[in-house]
């Protein structure tokens, strides 16, 4: 066809869009990698740059794989399965540096090796979305397909824990056959040490019958079934019983970890006990540090740092994080950590905690990162700042006002390999206050 072009890609965004040049305009061409000559379609012609599909790879890297997942085109979960999953950190490595310098004109003393662990069957959490469709008469449950609303069909997911991932297929089947298969749209999975837990958000009341097929499917995959009718104080578990609590261990610190099946835990177990124990060295706490942990979830950080420090402060905006925080500090017996609630995206000088000393500040925000916070850190000036992001962004932008308004250094940076074959970045930065030599 006359609209088959071929190009070069010269470089690699971190949604696995590889970059070529078409008459000095960039065009996007998804799957791809640098050195690769592809053929394309252009589907989308924006002002500075075009949106391609790709036709055929032509001459391949050597960094190119074959997908594990056959459903990986298609669905929105994953972007870079096609790339090693060591050229994926490379990218993700690069993309933060960089970001580091072009937004915050920072750079780190020293880039340590990307904590990383298993790649497959990672994700102890998902939401899932739930879709009747009268056309095919099948309900379907996955991620979103890539680029468009609609719910991609598939079976199985090699991202996800395997004991959610082998639920995909029975949920639709089980779904299909209720009265209100139409008025489910969305599960929401969490895999415990203790249980699997799904939340089935449902806009309508199930009948007896529905709720005999939950209690069977239930029963036979040895799960554990909550409704949702409407907002978080409304889900409900199936059978009203008390139920022992979900909770993980964090390794090596032998903390339990009490949550429920909607708080928000860190998505990949084995990296997150990797990065609480980096976290921990890198900020070498001692017996005698004083620590405040910000955007503390439900103790995540602050119990093990309270197993070290003299004293631990944990501060959250979710007033039912903080009383999962305080009863998970009772649980594990830990007397020294206190928790609060503060809306740490409206913080004031007068604030309580700033009026404190503190030795040693971990903050951990969402993506839009921790600007109020920083903003008023000088008020405390702590040695050292551990900060561990979601995007790399917001990072550069703090990294900025630490290092270049407040003095510090960035001296360690490194990726968190927490979501592979995506394009999301975790970064742990350590900053500290440089020491005074004195001459000899």
């Amino acid at each position: 066809m006359t609209d088959l072009k071929e190009a070069l890609i010269t470089d690699v965004s971190l949604d696995g869009r590889g970059v070529a040049s078409e008459d000095g305009k960039k065009v996007f061409i998804p799957f791809t990698l640098t050195g690769e000559r592809v053929s394309y379609r252009a589907i989308k012609k924006k002002k500075k740059f075009d949106e391609a599909q790709l036709v055929e790879i032509i001459e391949p890297s050597a960094q190119r794989v074959e997908a594990q997942c056959p459903y990986f085109t298609l669905c929105g979960g994953c972007a870079t399965q096609h790339i090693t999953p060591e050229m994926q950190l490379v990218l993700k490595e690069k993309s933060v540096l960089d970001t580091l310098m072009r937004i915050g004109q920072v750079t780190a003393k020293e880039v340590m090796p990307a904590l990383t662990d298993k790649v497959w069957g990672y994700r102890r959490r998902a939401r899932l979305g739930v879709k009747y469709v009268v056309k095919k008469e099948a309900v379907l449950v996955g991620f979103r397909e890539k680029n468009a609303p609609y719910i991609a069909q598939m079976s199985s997911c090699e991202v996800l824990h395997p004991k959610i991932a082998q639920l995909i297929q029975p949920f639709a089947e089980l779904i299909y056959q209720l009265s209100i298969r139409d008025k489910i749209p969305q599960l929401e999975c969490s895999v415990a040490e203790n249980a699997i837990s799904v939340v089935i958000r449902v806009l309508e009341k199930p009948s007896e019958r529905d709720l005999e097929l939950f209690r069977v499917f239930q029963q036979q995959w040895q799960i554990r079934l909550l409704l949702q009718p409407a907002g978080l104080n409304s889900i409900y578990p199936l059978d009203a019983m008390a139920i022992e609590p979900l909770y993980f261990t964090l390794q090596p610190f032998n903390v339990q970890l009490q949550f429920t099946a909607t708080d928000f835990i860190q998505i990949h177990a084995e990296i997150n006990n990797k990065m609480v124990v980096q976290a921990l060295d890198w900020l070498e706490v001692t017996a005698t540090d004083r620590v405040l942990d910000l955007f503390c979830g439900l103790g995540n950080f602050s119990l093990p740092l309270a197993q070290t420090a003299e004293e631990v402060l944990g501060i959250e905006g979710d007033a039912a994080l903080i009383q999962r925080a305080k009863d998970n500090a009772s649980f594990n017996k830990i007397s020294n950590i206190r928790f609060q609630k503060e809306n740490l995206f409206e913080v004031s000088a007068n604030s309580n905690w700033l009026a404190q000393q503190w030795d040693l500040v971990l903050i951990d925000p969402p993506r839009s990162g921790a600007k109020e916070v920083i903003d008023q850190l000088h008020l405390i000036a702590p040695k050292k700042v551990l900060y561990v992001s979601c995007h790399p962004a917001s990072l550069a932008r703090d990294a900025d006002v630490l290092v270049n308004k407040l003095g510090y250094c960035m001296t360690r940076v490194c990726v968190i390999n927490m979501f592979p074959h995506t394009g999301h970045v975790e970064t742990m930065a350590l900053f500290e206050k440089p020491t005074e030599r004195i001459s000899s």
